[in-house]
């Protein structure tokens, strides 16, 4: 069996459906009675989004690289981070170490690919949606990514850390979130909207909309897990 390793706590909550929907999908597709084995990390999160949010790539690239290597002496054979946001460097870290890390925005833009989709909103932290990681990445397969205004990013960024990441849903800004999609879909024209933040599939799903594919990061990340277990 393929031993697989995730690096979670980025955020709890998330981490939590990223666990529960593994095993779902891995009894599902393995009818046998057996449980995928998994190593799970649960990493600072207020410590990495520190490294982020004062661009201290090294820093960031050293307390990955730690806790990466934990895994790695576990006897992995893949990594795989469960947050959106990390990926700001992602390029960096891949380089830094030998295992393989499974990047979520890959998954998702070649799951976007797949579904033939040119132009898809961004939603998430402040860091995911203004770095422009997304952005680079859809560009290499000729999809456009846009992103909410500045004002709407702070926003979206205080609801998510605030609120998501602690597992409060409030309606109010649920409502305030799809209000802003939908100033998206008629400005922007998008086709999609991709939940870039791991956290935001536990409030928005595709029941939520009816002219938009909804891009659930969290979801296709779990299908690419699965597919290596199995």
């Amino acid at each position: 069996m393929n031993k697989i390793g995730l690096i979670g706590g980025i955020g709890p909550e998330s981490t939590i459906k990223y666990y529960q929907l593994i095993i779902e999908k891995y009894r599902e597709l393995t009818p046998n009675g057996h449980y995928p084995e998994i190593h799970i990390l649960s990493i600072d999160m207020t410590m990495m989004l520190k490294y982020i949010s004062e661009n201290d790539r090294i820093g960031f690239l050293n307390f990955m690289k730690e806790r990466i290597a934990i895994l790695e002496s576990a006897g992995v054979n893949k990594v795989y981070i469960c947050s959106n946001t990390p990926h700001v460097f992602y390029d960096a870290l891949q380089a830094s170490v030998d295992i393989e890390i499974v990047s979520i925005v890959n998954e998702t833009m070649n799951h976007i690919a797949s579904l033939g989709l040119k132009k898809c909103g961004l939603l998430g932290t402040k860091f995911t949606m203004s770095k422009g990681f997304y952005a680079q990445n859809g560009k290499q397969i000729g999809v456009e990514i846009i992103v909410p205004n500045e004002e709407e990013q702070n926003v979206i960024h205080d609801i998510y850390m605030n609120e998501l990441v602690f597992n409060v849903n409030k309606s109010s800004s649920k409502d305030t979130i799809l209000r802003l999609i939908t100033r998206m879909i008629k400005e922007g024209n998008i086709e999609g909207i991709i939940l870039g933040g791991t956290e935001l599939s536990l409030v928005l799903n595709q029941k939520d909309f009816e002219k938009i594919n909804v891009i659930d990061t969290c979801l296709i990340h779990v299908n690419a897990i699965v597919n290596e277990l199995v």
